[in-house]
């Protein structure tokens, strides 16, 4: 009976082993898929409107995305990122057009999943923070989800809005013009990284932010409001910048 005993707890044990290995694996939906910590290496052909201050970083799993203390944003995966400006940065904060696509050593079964059975942005609920640094910020709203292609892999795009501070019971802010981000997400063909792009847009419909941007009592009401509808179906080149010029700029991406 004790070696029985012995056998039991031995297994429990291996179990608990495999666990914690699985979890030190895993975060946040990433699965570790390499053993390299060296950043992704790639290119991006950076058309002249989208040129502006446009830098290259890289960091390795752990470090600090912000170097700005007392804030923190520390990467779950190696990662490489291109940050710039659509036109000048001098624009009013309504028509800042700030941009950055990352690359992540690291496969996103989320993103997977948006791509492969997700029929909106809010089933997708794709969200960099809790998926990729240490950040719980998350997108509110998710309006024109769309599955593309592009030449490095599959991906999913749509629009998105967050705010710091929200309505209470439950209600949401209607989409504005200095909160509304265009995101793509994608998993190369190797499966081994993941791709997020985003950029601030606007479109001329859109009210700029302040007390002038409604709010609606659900998301299913927002799902009715007008400027949900238009920014759902309108030409992806109404927007500042332009969805399609953006999208190219994610398709010039190659992995070195």
């Amino acid at each position: 009976m004790n070696y029985l005993r012995y056998l039991c707890q031995l297994r429990f044990a291996l179990w608990q082993v495999a666990l914690v290995a699985l979890a030190l694996l895993t975060t946040g939906g990433v699965r570790a898929i390499s053993s390299s910590s060296s950043p992704p290496n790639f290119t991006l052909s950076v058309p002249a409107s989208f040129a502006t201050s446009v830098t290259v970083k890289h960091y390795r799993k752990g470090e600090d995305v912000l170097n700005s203390p007392p804030f923190h944003l520390i990467t779950g995966a190696p990662m490489t990122e291109y940050h710039g400006w659509y036109g000048p940065r001098t624009a009013d904060q309504a028509h800042d057009h700030p941009w950055q696509l990352r690359v992540y050593g690291a496969l996103s079964e989320k993103a997977i999943a948006a791509y492969a059975t997700a029929h909106d942005g809010f089933e997708a609920d794709l969200n960099e923070g809790p998926e990729f640094l240490s950040d719980n910020e998350r997108s509110h709203v998710f309006a024109r989800f769309k599955r593309k292609h592009f030449r490095w892999g599959n991906a999913v795009s749509f629009l998105s809005t967050a705010y710091q501070d929200t309505p209470d019971g439950g209600r949401v802010y209607v989409p504005d013009n200095e909160h509304l981000s265009y995101e793509v997400w994608g998993v190369t063909q190797d499966r081994q990284h993941t791709v997020v792009a985003s950029m601030l847009v606007s479109h001329p419909k859109l009210t700029k932010w302040g007390p002038d941007v409604r709010v609606v009592k659900s998301i299913d009401a927002l799902k009715q409001d007008r400027d949900y509808k238009h920014i759902q179906t309108c030409s992806p080149k109404e927007f500042e910048p332009s969805l399609t010029a953006f999208d190219q700029l994610v398709d010039s991406l190659k992995l070195q």
